[in-house]
């Protein structure tokens, strides 16, 4: 499904170089719930943004399906992050002007999207609040909404980069028992995490050290 093949890339500050990741090669199978821990600065946010096509290695390949995703024109990596990828993150990145609703609303793309959004609003106990802005929401309500926005157009991937960061023990868990269900429906995940609650809930672990796997446990 993803192969990342010899990836590296490295970070310039003036005359200092740091490599957030050294040569790291990976292949994640549909189905597979993967965390991926290590101490700060290991390379972890790095490598999930890189997996999503956010972030351009210097060199190596991220393939899927067969395709690098870093070979495509602008509109074809466009497609490929809107119909393969969700993403979950800890500052959760919602439109300040738009409601809980329009939120989710705003990544559709088809009527079988939109008609999706209430059954996860009521999955997520969100729909009281489904006309209320992120100022009047809590931070676990926020991070709610922004998976039921990750999840919305059925991605085969969802990469949640420290996604329990902001939150209470009660909300992680609630956060994480969704990320689970969506993994046992058939989805992909891909978590960067320092909480070893979080990972629990996973079946592939990789840690990674200065830029490295260092060790995978299935």
């Amino acid at each position: 499904m993803l192969e990342i093949s010899n990836i590296t890339k490295k970070y310039r500050k003036g005359e200092s170089i740091f490599t957030a990741l050294d040569e790291v090669s990976l292949t994640v199978e549909k189905g597979d719930f993967i965390a991926v821990v290590g101490a700060s600065g290991s390379g972890k946010s790095t490598l999930l943004h890189t997996i999503g096509g956010l972030i351009q290695p210097d060199s190596g390949k991220v393939t899927f399906n067969g395709k690098n995703i870093y070979t495509m024109k602008q509109h074809e990596s466009d497609l490929f992050r809107r119909k393969n990828i969700g993403f979950v993150f800890q500052q959760f990145h919602l439109i300040p002007y738009l409601t809980v609703y329009e939120n989710i609303l705003a990544v559709c793309a088809n009527g079988n999207e939109k008609e999706g959004i209430n059954g996860l609003l009521e999955t997520c106990s969100l729909m009281s609040l489904k006309n209320k802005y992120p100022s009047e929401l809590s931070v676990g309500e926020k991070q709610r909404t922004a998976f039921i926005r990750a999840i919305i157009t059925n991605p085969d991937i969802l990469l949640a980069d420290e996604p329990t960061g902001n939150l209470d023990p009660d909300n992680s868990r609630i956060l994480m028992t969704l990320i689970s269900d969506f993994h046992k429906l058939g989805g992909t995940v891909f978590l960067v995490s320092h909480d070893p609650e979080s990972t629990k809930y996973a079946t592939k672990q990789i840690r990674l050290q200065y830029g490295k796997i260092v060790q995978q446990i299935s």
